[in-house]
């Protein structure tokens, strides 16, 4: 038999917390407790299977951050690149990115940002 289970955003004596509740127990995480929880099940999820599609689906409606924080810099260890961004919600996420990566994502950026300039220019 499931479990009844709910999650929800509650002001604790004037601190947001998000408060887990199944059955009758119930727990209060704080927003460290929450980031603990978000990491710790990331890391059950990539170990299960059926892994994550390899191609987002057209049919999802993904959460989208407008203009997130990012850095990148040189991989310590391997020819390429680390890119690291931030999502409000699930905080900063790092991919290393070998050279032929970087270069494809060169590419299409290269192509959406000549798309724009090509729609913003005006005739003479």
């Amino acid at each position: 038999m499931q479990r009844p289970m709910s999650v929800e955003l509650v002001n604790e004596y004037g601190r947001h917390t998000v408060r887990i509740a199944i059955d009758e127990s119930a727990v209060l995480l704080d927003p460290s407790d929450v980031d603990a929880v978000i990491r710790h099940l990331s890391y059950l999820r990539a170990a299960m299977r059926p892994e994550i599609e390899k191609e987002p689906s057209r049919m999802h409606q993904y959460v989208i951050e407008m203009d997130p924080c990012w850095h990148s810099e040189k991989h310590p260890l391997y020819d390429g690149a680390v890119l690291i961004l931030r999502h409000s919600g699930l905080g900063w996420a790092g991919f290393a990115l070998p050279t032929q990566s970087m270069q494809k994502l060169r590419d299409v950026l290269t192509e959406h940002l000549e798309a724009l300039a090509e729609e913003h220019c005006l005739p003479n």
